[in-house]
């Protein structure tokens, strides 16, 4: 079964429009990887030949882990892989957006619903009768519980 099979049921259009344009921003970032499996140049070289690493670059993964005496000290991304990245950034913001909508709904719906319970014929005839009791009406409804005596 292929992932493009995949819905979730009782999403909207827009939603399953969005989850796969989401899906594919992700995609694009396949060659985002840790910098330890990176391809890796010495500082000194990347900058006395910066024109030429950057074309490198483009022409390779786009991405280059730079040292310093040694030591790690940066990773360069080519502008596309940077806008990518931008583009992950507005997808996850929008996503966060809808699950807080989503989630606002929900508790919308819910409080409606509890609304609808609280205001419904029923309800309001149980409370009547509860506030209207008696003292004997009161007696007779007692039943113990299991902790206590009769």
């Amino acid at each position: 079964m292929s992932s493009e099979a995949v819905k979730v049921a009782g999403n909207s259009p827009e939603e399953q429009k969005a989850f796969r344009r989401q899906r594919e921003v992700v995609k694009e970032l396949d060659w985002l990887e840790p910098a330890a499996l990176l391809r890796t140049k010495g500082g000194s070289e990347f900058g006395r030949q910066i024109e030429d690493a950057i074309d490198e670059m483009n022409r390779d993964t786009g991405v280059v882990r730079l040292k310093l005496r040694k030591r790690d000290a940066a990773v360069v991304l080519t502008i596309s892989h940077y806008e990518e990245l931008l583009k992950l950034k507005q997808e996850y913001n929008e996503l966060l957006m809808q699950v807080k909508e989503q989630a606002i709904s929900r508790a919308s719906d819910e409080y409606d619903a509890l609304y609808q319970r609280i205001t419904s014929q029923a309800s309001r005839r149980a409370s009547d009768a509860l506030f209207s009791a008696d003292s004997e009406d009161l007696r007779q409804s007692y039943k113990p519980g299991r902790t206590e005596n009769a």
